[in-house]
């Protein structure tokens, strides 16, 4: 052998020791969700198929590969299981392809699309086509991902020049945060991010936060870290060959476009429902500036984009994950999914192992549901997906917010009872910011907005140390936490209220 094939040799055997292992899901067959029997079978509903290879092989497979990976930082671990779940479903699709395209052709199937963040693909079909689809290579689970939904198209840029604008300045740009500059929300303080920014230094500098949400509306609020996509350019072209054009500051997977406002905001007082995404994104990294005299965010210096999606969580996922997402704020709740909540799960247990922090509230339900299902999908979801109750700004308990314990006994995740909310932070009558400017004139309420406070806080601690796996940043808010209730855990105020600067503190201790 030549000295070049022996280098060469010797590059895919390093290669191929260094390619993370892949499990086997258990069980014997190909199991289909009960759900599909219930169908009227000439309704199109979404299939979402998982292929038997996958990172997370069984239903305690998280905790176990988390130990693995012990001694592994965050940003060399994301790059490792990207790598690795990207192979295994391109091998994945050259054992599926064939049929696949078979189905198409006698119209069995419609709009197949691989995904990779779990190793399978999501289809249109019937509960006649569902038994077809046993037949592709490799398939191993099939679920019930709902009615097919139709949405309407973009609006137009003749609609009005409001309703077309997609996206911010380009040219808005910020000074250094200052902390003495504009005056703290009173959360900021509560939270004691305050004494983060003055004390440690510390202000979110380096970190991309997700916000997937229903819409956007621009200000020079949130404008001035927004996140840009670098491998794309505002010209009606995909630049950076990932299937979506112009996708510079997030995307609408549901419609297809990167233009992130659906309702603008109509004249006079806020409107708390068209402001919901704006809010979030204030909380969590928003600036005060001239104009705008208070500051919002938690993170001022940390970056924002944004995502849309209804059916599409994989696409929204895999985005942000590509991007280099360090947080992914959730505020929203998806009820009665049946075992189709383990799709979820998995693709978010997976989302963490690349290094994604998801965070979520604990959601508005206690007064019209009975535990365990006051909490749902993804607040719900044990380790992977973080979540704050709510409580008032005397930290009394707010009526409203959702409470634990939570209940996994899908097919594929069975623990029974588990522990939920991890902490709380503030939801009820937090102030209100207007896109025009000036101090707050309202408030709203929901535990939308306390999910960002807690997104908010790991950002600072991100910053103050990137390498931070999700779980290690879990355990650190936790055990930093302030006790508000029930002395110890309890199930209206998880672990306690939030303590940024003890949580920053502690993270930094640990770089």
């Amino acid at each position: 052998m030549s000295r070049l094939g022996v280098l060469t040799f010797l590059a895919c055997a390093f290669n191929c020791q260094a390619q993370l292992k892949m499990e086997s899901l258990p069980g014997d067959g190909i199991w289909v969700d009960p759900r599909f029997e219930k169908t009227n079978p000439e309704n199109r509903i979404r299939a979402v198929v998982w292929f038997e290879r996958q990172f997370l092989g069984d239903g305690s497979a998280f905790l176990r590969r988390a130990k693995e990976f012990d001694g592994t930082g965050r940003i060399k671990l994301r790059t490792q299981v990207l790598t690795a779940l990207k192979a295994a479903s391109e091998s994945s699709q050259k054992a599926a392809q064939e049929q696949l395209s078979i189905l198409v052709e006698a119209g069995t199937i419609s709009s197949p699309q691989y995904t990779w963040i779990v190793n399978g693909f999501t289809c249109t079909t019937t509960s006649r086509g569902v038994e077809k689809l046993k037949a592709v290579p490799g398939v191993k689970k099939i679920f019930h991902g709902g009615p097919v939904r139709r949405f309407n198209s973009p609006p137009a840029q003749e609609n009005g020049p409001e309703e077309g604008k997609a996206r911010a300045p380009a040219t808005l740009k910020l000074d250094p945060f200052d902390p003495a500059q504009n005056n703290p929300l009173w959360y900021i303080g509560k939270l004691k991010v305050e004494r983060v920014w003055k004390e440690l230094g510390i202000t979110g500098k380096g970190t991309l936060n997700v916000i997937h949400d229903g819409n956007f509306i621009h200000s020079p609020w949130i404008d001035g870290t927004l996140h840009r996509n670098p491998g794309e350019k505002e010209n009606g072209r995909d630049d950076d060959g990932n299937g979506l054009v112009d996708d510079l500051h997030g995307y609408d997977f549901t419609r297809d476009t990167g233009n992130l406002t659906r309702r603008t905001l109509p004249p006079g007082r806020p409107h708390p429902s068209v402001l919901h995404g704006h809010q979030c994104v204030s909380i969590i990294c928003g600036r005060g500036s001239e104009g705008y005299p208070v500051q919002p965010g938690l993170a001022p210096e940390a970056r924002w984009a944004g995502v849309i999606a209804m059916s599409n969580i994989e696409q929204a996922v895999q985005w942000a994950i590509e991007q280099g997402a360090d947080t992914y704020s959730m505020s929203f709740s998806r009820p009665n999914l049946g075992n189709y909540r383990s799709h979820w799960r998995k693709l978010m247990e997976h989302g963490a192992f690349c290094g994604v922090h998801f965070v979520s509230g604990a959601g508005n339900f206690a007064r019209d549901q009975p535990v365990p299902v006051q909490m749902r999908v993804p607040e719900d979801i044990p380790h992977a997906v973080f979540a704050a109750a709510g409580v008032q700004r005397d930290l009394s308990r707010t009526p409203f917010s959702s409470q634990g314990p939570v209940e996994w006994k899908t097919e594929h995740y069975r623990e029974g009872r588990v522990n939920k909310p991890e902490v709380c932070a503030f939801n009820f009558r937090v102030p209100l910011l207007s896109p025009p400017g000036g101090k707050p004139t309202t408030t709203c309420s929901g535990n939308s907005f306390a999910g960002p406070m807690f997104c908010g806080t790991i950002a600072l601690m991100l910053s103050a140390n990137p390498e931070l796996k999700p779980w290690e940043t879990r355990e650190i808010i936790i055990r930093t936490a302030t006790d508000v209730a029930d002395e110890g855990f309890d199930f209206q105020t998880g672990h306690g209220l939030i303590n940024a600067f003890e949580a920053v503190k502690m993270a930094r201790a640990r770089k």
